[in-house]
Formats: C-alpha cells, sequence, structure tokens
C-alpha cells in the first residue's frame, strides 16, 4: 500500500505522525487546555507501548487490530487512560477519512476493556496536607493551593472566577461555570480563603480574581505547574488539583459537615456520588472513631 502510494507521488502519513498531527491541529486549537494534554499523553503512551505504530500506515489499521492495542493497555493503564486512547484513534481516523488524498476509513465501534481498573483518585493524608500547605507559604502560586483546600474547586472553576462573582457582604463566590448544572452554585468562604482572595490585586485590564506571573488569567497549565512545584517540594507524587478538592471533601466530612450541604459546595448532584467518588477518610480519623 505505502509502495503504491509512493509511486502515485504520495507519502502514506504514519500512524502516530498522524495523531501527533491532529492533536496539535484538531485538538489543541480548539478544545480545553486539559483535553489537549490528555490526548497530547494518550499519543504519548501509544509511542512507548505500541513503538510499531510509528511505522504503520494509517490505511493498514483497522477497527480488530486497533481493539487488539486497546486491549493490550488494560494490565497496565486505567480505563480513563484507555478511555482517551480510544477516543484518540477514533477521532484522528475519522478526520483522516474526510481527507479526499487520503485512503482511509473510519474505525468502528471501539470497546473499553472489562478488566481494565476505575483509577483512584486519593486524598491526602492530614500529615500530608499539612507538609503541601507548608510547602505552599514559600512556591509561586502557593496560596492558590491553599485556596483549593478551603473551597474544594474544580480547577476548570478556579481559572474562571471574577470579582463579580464574589459578594463580599455574603462572603460568598459564585460559580458561574461548571461542567454540570449542579455544579452552577454558591460557595461560602472561611475566612483565610476570603483573605487570600482579597490579597489578589485587581487588574484593569480584566475582572479575573486570580492571574499568573505575567498578569494574564490563571490557566490550567498554570495550575498544573504549581502541582508539579508542590510535588517537587513535598515528595508527594500524585498530587494534583485534583487531590486538593478530594481533599477538602475528605477533611469536610472528618470534621462533621453535613453531607447534603458537601455536596452542594462541592457541586455535585447527588449525595450518594459524593460519598462514593470523593470520601476517603485518614486511616488516624477512622482509628480515631473506633
Amino acid at each position: 500500500m505505502q509502495e503504491k502510494q509512493k509511486k502515485q507521488g504520495k507519502e502514506a502519513p504514519l500512524v502516530l505522525d498522524w495523531m501527533d498531527t491532529w492533536v496539535e491541529n484538531y485538538v489543541k486549537p480548539n478544545l480545553a487546555y486539559k483535553t489537549y494534554r490528555c490526548y497530547d499523553s494518550a499519543v504519548k503512551i501509544l509511542r512507548r507501548h505500541n513503538p510499531e505504530l510509528s511505522k504503520i500506515c494509517l490505511e493498514e489499521m483497522d477497527t480488530f487490530k486497533t481493539q487488539c492495542i486497546l486491549n493490550s493497555l488494560a494490565d497496565n493503564f486505567a480505563r480513563s487512560t484507555i478511555n482517551s486512547t480510544r477516543v484518540v484513534f477514533h477521532e484522528s481516523f475519522l478526520a483522516a477519512s474526510e481527507i479526499p488524498s487520503l485512503s482511509v476509513s473510519p474505525l468502528g465501534k471501539l470497546k473499553i476493556p472489562l478488566s481494565a481498573k476505575t483509577k483512584k483518585v486519593r486524598a491526602l493524608t492530614r500529615a500530608e496536607q499539612a507538609t503541601v500547605e507548608e510547602a505552599a507559604q514559600t512556591v509561586l502560586h502557593g496560596e492558590m493551593a491553599i485556596f483549593f483546600f478551603r473551597t474544594g474547586l474544580r480547577a476548570k472553576e478556579f481559572c474562571n472566577l471574577n470579582w463579580s462573582d464574589y459578594n463580599q457582604t455574603n462572603q460568598t463566590i459564585y460559580v458561574r461555570k461548571s461542567k454540570t448544572d449542579a455544579g452552577l452554585r454558591f460557595v461560602p468562604l472561611v475566612s483565610e480563603a476570603q483573605q487570600i482572595l482579597l490579597s489578589q490585586p485587581r487588574e484593569t485590564q480584566d475582572d479575573a480574581i486570580f492571574h499568573s506571573k505575567t498578569g494574564n488569567p490563571v490557566t490550567e497549565e498554570v495550575l498544573e505547574k504549581l502541582a508539579w512545584r508542590l510535588r517537587r517540594e513535598t515528595g508527594i507524587t500524585f498530587l494534583t488539583t485534583h487531590v486538593y478538592r478530594h481533599t477538602f471533601a475528605t477533611r469536610a466530612l472528618e470534621d462533621g459537615m453535613n453531607v447534603k450541604a458537601l455536596s452542594r459546595i462541592l457541586g455535585h448532584k447527588s449525595v450518594a456520588f459524593t460519598m462514593q467518588r470523593y470520601c476517603s477518610p485518614d486511616l488516624n480519623f477512622l482509628r480515631e472513631q473506633m
């Protein structure tokens, strides 16, 4: 197939080369940064785990071969990672099929292997949280991590906060952009969170509350770099922005917060989801309860 195309003056794209092209030209300019990073990471995993794809032409792949690759990932990667890889295969091949000069067909339905495990995000223990908060006192933008610990916000919600969302009289912030309708909510601020908020300089060119060192509104990329600095300082390698949120929820329950109130503060649709996904009490806390 590749030789035939060369004779016709065409160079058949290789699978991983095309995926890189797709991520940079279809995903990065048009989708959220978090989505771009997710798909870019999936391609990097394929490059490491299935290097043969760097030598295989798009036209040589089919649904069966692709499903076999997804199956091979099940022992080493979480369900969410395999799902991202599945989307990369499906969408990149769909994009290629819409280019007349490429003889590529869209892939059929791809399935996530049943043996793939669901990745669990665990909360920090109280000792780990204390270590992170101590490190946050000295690293760039460390106060943002503290704000997460005191509010339980999602990263994107944090990035979208404007001064117009802050009610100083009621001491609340309004989350007006969230991943679900239930996420649109008022979040009461404890005194420390309010102090962090009020310490942020007001920029004249926009209404955003939190800014990077360049003066631009903070982005999820900035928050990822903050988590990386805190991981380096503390040695807690699993620390992410979402771990802040899990930790907030766990500490809130340990300290006696009503679970229905917690569910509303987190922006969940149901109390059951809050209990199932976000609450992993510290072993020391369980010991105290016993």
